[in-house]
C-alpha cells in the first residue's frame, strides 16, 4: 500500500485471497476502490453472486490516497445542468449528486464503518474577485432549490478555518469528510460480508465475450460471468480499447504534519471542516482524528512521488495559508492520479452487451464515485440503457498519446491565470 497519512489511522485491513483457479458469478467487477466496491455491495444486496478483482489491495489507487472530502454536486452547477441536458433531466441530475454524500454517511452508518467521518460541512475558498464572484452564484443557485448552503465573508472565513489570503467562501452543509482509506476498507469489509467474493493482487489481464458470458483472465486464474462492470478510474489500462483514451490522469499530492500543538489546532478548522479553494489549480486543506494538518494540490512532480523535494510548492502554500504552522514538520508525503474529463463530467458508458463503466470524477470520487458504483449496479440489475445520470459514448480524446506536454502547457496557463485574475 502507498505511504500516506491515513495509513496511520486506518484500522487494519481484513486479509482477502489471490484469485487461483476458475470462478464462475453473475457479475465480475474490476477494481476495487470505491466505485468497484460500491457496486459490488449494492449487487450482492439485490441478490447477485459477485466477484472483485483488484491489481494490489483495497485502496491502493485514488481511493485511499485523496483528501477525503465528502462533496456534494459537481463541477457543473444546476443551472449549467439545465442548459445542458434541458430542465427535467437537468434538475434530477442536480438532485442526485446532490444528495451522494447522504449515500456515503449512509452506507457508513449501516455498516458500522469506522473511518473518523465528520458531517460538520464542506468549504469552499475563493482566493480573488473573479472566485468570489463563482461562489456567489453557486451558492444563490443551490439556494433556489433548497439546499442549506451558506455564502461566507473573509472575516466569516476566517474565524471558521483560520487561513489567511482568501476573501470569502461558502460552506455546504451537506458535505464532510473521512479517512478515505479507512472507508474503502471498510466498504470491502461490507462488500465482503454480503457474500462478495474479493480477490486481490488479482490484476485482470484481459476480458472477452465467449458464448454470451465475460470470461475475465488474471495471471493465475480466471472469472467467468453474465455481466461485467469496469471500474478503475484513473488507473484504467488497455484492459478495453480506447476507454483509457477518454480521460486525463492528473497527478495530485498532498503533505501532512506531525500532530499539531494544542494551542495551533485550536487555531485552524475548529469545526473539523473539509476545504478546498476554487483557484484553478486549487489548494485544499483538513485536520486528521490527531490534528494533523493535510494540505494537497498539485506538486512539482508530473508522476507519482513520495520524495519531499516535490512538495516544496505544498509547503510553501500550505506556510502562506497557515503561517502559524511553519516550524511544524512535515511526516507524511503521498501522491496519486485524478482522473479528469474535459467536460469536468463522470461518464458512463455501455461498452458492450452487459458491460459498463463508470469514471472521471475529476477529483469529487468520495461521494461520486460512490454514487455511481450505485449506478452501475442499477444498470446490470434492470438492464438499462439509461441511467439518472446519462449514458454517453465512448470517445477518445483527440492527440490522447501526447497529452502530458498539452497537461504541461495547460498548467503553466492556469498557473498565470491563478495570478493575474484570481
Amino acid at each position: 500500500m502507498p505511504d500516506s497519512v491515513w495509513k496511520i489511522t486506518a484500522p487494519i485491513d481484513r486479509s482477502y485471497p489471490k484469485l487461483e483457479g476458475n470462478e464462475q458469478v453473475e457479475s465480475v467487477v474490476i477494481g476495487g476502490g470505491f466505485c468497484g466496491l460500491s457496486a459490488s455491495l449494492h449487487l450482492a444486496e439485490a441478490g447477485h453472486s459477485v466477484a472483485l478483482l483488484e491489481s494490489h489491495e483495497p485502496g491502493w489507487g485514488a481511493s485511499g490516497r485523496n483528501g477525503g472530502q465528502v462533496i456534494p454536486g459537481l463541477k457543473m452547477d444546476p443551472d449549467e445542468l439545465n442548459k445542458r441536458y434541458g430542465s427535467d433531466r437537468g434538475e434530477a441530475l442536480a438532485v442526485l449528486v446532490g444528495k451522494a454524500p447522504d449515500l456515503v454517511f449512509e452506507l457508513i452508518r449501516r455498516y458500522k464503518i469506522e473511518c473518523d467521518v465528520r458531517r460538520t460541512g464542506w468549504i469552499q475558498l475563493a482566493v480573488g474577485p473573479k472566485g468570489l464572484g463563482e461562489i456567489k452564484d453557486r451558492v444563490g443557485q443551490w439556494q433556489r432549490r433548497g439546499v442549506d448552503i451558506e455564502a461566507l465573508d473573509q472575516d466569516k472565513v476566517h474565524a471558521l478555518t483560520g487561513a489567511n489570503g482568501y476573501v470569502g467562501g461558502l460552506i455546504d452543509r451537506r458535505g464532510g469528510n473521512l479517512n478515505p482509506l479507512a472507508y474503502t476498507r471498510g466498504l470491502a469489509k461490507a462488500a465482503a460480508s454480503a457474500k462478495v467474493k474479493i480477490y486481490v493482487h488479482s490484476k485482470a489481464i484481459s476480458v472477452q465475450q465467449i458464448k454470451g458470458k465475460w470470461v475475465v483472465r488474471t495471471y493465475h486464474g480466471q472469472v467467468t460471468a453474465s455481466t461485467l462492470l469496469l471500474c478503475t478510474n484513473a488507473y484504467t489500462d488497455g484492459i478495453w480499447p480506447n476507454l483509457q483514451k477518454t480521460i486525463v490522469p492528473f497527478v495530485s499530492g498532498a503533505i501532512a504534519t506531525q500532530p499539531l500543538p494544542d494551542k495551533i489546532r485550536k487555531s485552524i478548522l475548529k469545526d473539523g471542516q473539509a476545504v478546498a479553494d476554487n483557484s484553478r489549480l486549487l489548494s485544499w486543506f483538513g485536520l486528521d482524528r490527531d490534528g494533523r494538518l493535510i494540505f494537497g494540490g498539485r506538486t512539482g512532480a508530473w508522476s507519482e512521488s513520495n520524495k519531499p523535494s516535490d512538495y516544496q510548492n505544498r509547503i510553501e502554500r500550505m506556510h502562506d495559508v497557515f503561517p502559524q504552522v511553519k516550524g511544524i514538520p512535515v511526516q507524511c508525503y503521498w501522491s496519486g492520479k485524478v482522473a479528469l474529463t474535459v467536460d469536468y463530467l463522470p461518464h458512463i458508458h455501455r461498452l458492450a452487451a452487459n458491460l459498463y463503466t463508470g469514471l472521471g470524477f475529476n477529483g469529487r470520487g468520495v461521494a461520486m464515485a460512490t454514487l455511481m458504483g450505485k449506478l452501475l449496479a442499477a444498470c446490470i440489475e434492470h438492464d438499462k440503457n439509461e441511467t439518472a445520470f446519462p449514458l454517453s459514448d465512448l470517445k477518445p480524446l483527440p492527440l490522447h498519446a501526447v497529452r502530458k506536454p498539452i497537461v504541461q502547457s495547460v498548467v503553466y496557463w492556469k498557473q498565470l491565470m491563478d495570478r493575474l485574475n484570481p
